[in-house]
């Protein structure tokens, strides 16, 4: 046989081929994706409703389909009993808190607690805003029906913003991403609660692993110079040191190299009276570069922490779903993909 007919052989070969994926491609798209469609859009419209409602379905009077109730959530601080007590969530508000605390720090201040107002919880308005723009994703697709090859190209591209938009729907069920929504970013507004929380409290809401988490600090204020300066643009002392000796806030150093760097950061002239002041506290750089933490235009040290959480079953369900629709857009893309 020679080369040229070797060569044609080779092409029609190839072309053969792709009609025959281009044949698959199109049952594949018409036979098994669209049909999914109705039921993938269902699925987020309840993850929707159980966000915004509590439950699968939107209310509807003619039909008799009421809102969902709140979602009252025990919450105790294992066997000490440290915190224990009840909150209750309503879409995207802590509607009702009821706290009884045992803890001596916080004590000096409280020993019980309530809500005077809501409290936003910001992850769900995300995990919101992601499912609305999944469902306009995939609303896309049952308008642009056409199986040639634009559409697959188009159908790719969809699927991978849905994804996105899915993943992104999941993560705010898992964690808080965004360091504005807790401590020490996030600022406690006392009044919110009933006593008023003192300004030396900050008491965080935040969802983990589809659980509403409360994280309750009692801080003590840094009074010693000039451990307690901040600047104009809310910079503390410890902050730019910080930022001198590129230490991460997280790490912990051995103590003998945190003076070697602190020695170096703050050489000054002996007659200086944050120097000489620095040289009276020499046993305590450590600490301060460890442990303070700038919050609400002040420098603190967390004297206590309280953290708890509860299980959302509503919460639980949305990721569920979400997961699983994670899963079958994942399996049509590489499906797509193996078959173009």
């Amino acid at each position: 046989m020679s080369l040229s007919t070797t060569n044609t052989f080779i092409k029609q070969l190839e072309e053969l081929q792709n009609k025959t994926n281009d044949a698959e491609l199109h049952w594949y798209i018409n036979e098994i994706i669209i049909p999914d469609i109705p039921q993938i859009i269902e699925t987020l419209t309840m993850c929707l409703n159980l966000l915004i409602y509590n439950s699968p379905q939107e209310p509807n009077e003619k039909d008799r389909v009421e809102k969902g109730p709140e979602i009252k959530l025990p919450i105790s601080s294992t066997k000490s009993e440290t915190l224990k007590g009840i909150i209750v969530r309503d879409g995207p508000y802590i509607t009702n808190l009821n706290l009884s605390i045992k803890e001596p720090h916080i004590n000096k201040h409280i020993h019980k607690l309530s809500l005077k107002k809501p409290i936003l919880l910001e992850q769900i308005i995300i995990c919101q805003n992601s499912i609305e723009n999944s469902i306009s994703l995939v609303n896309k697709i049952l308008k642009q029906v056409d199986i040639t090859c634009d559409f697959h190209l188009s159908l790719i591209s969809i699927f991978k913003n849905l994804l996105i938009n899915i993943q992104s729907a999941k993560t705010n069920l898992q964690l808080p991403t965004d360091p504005n929504l807790v401590f020490p970013i996030n600022i406690t507004n006392g009044e919110d609660y009933e006593p008023i929380l003192p300004p030396i409290m900050s008491l965080d809401f935040y969802i983990s692993q589809a659980e509403i988490c409360l994280d309750l600090k009692n801080l003590h204020r840094i009074n010693e110079a000039p451990w307690c300066e901040i600047d104009d643009n809310g910079k503390s002392y410890v902050d730019k040191l910080r930022d001198e000796m590129k230490l991460p806030k997280s790490s912990q150093p051995s103590i003998n190299e945190t003076n070697k760097q602190v020695d170096k950061v703050l050489e000054k002239p002996k007659n200086n009276n944050n120097f000489l002041s620095f040289l009276k506290h020499r046993h305590e750089p450590m600490e301060y570069i460890t442990r303070c933490i700038t919050y609400n235009n002040m420098v603190v040290m967390v004297n206590c922490k309280i953290e708890v959480s509860s299980e959302d079953p509503i919460l639980v369900s949305c990721f569920t779903k979400l997961d699983s629709i994670d899963y079958l857009i994942s399996g049509y893309l590489n499906s797509i993909n193996n078959l173009m």
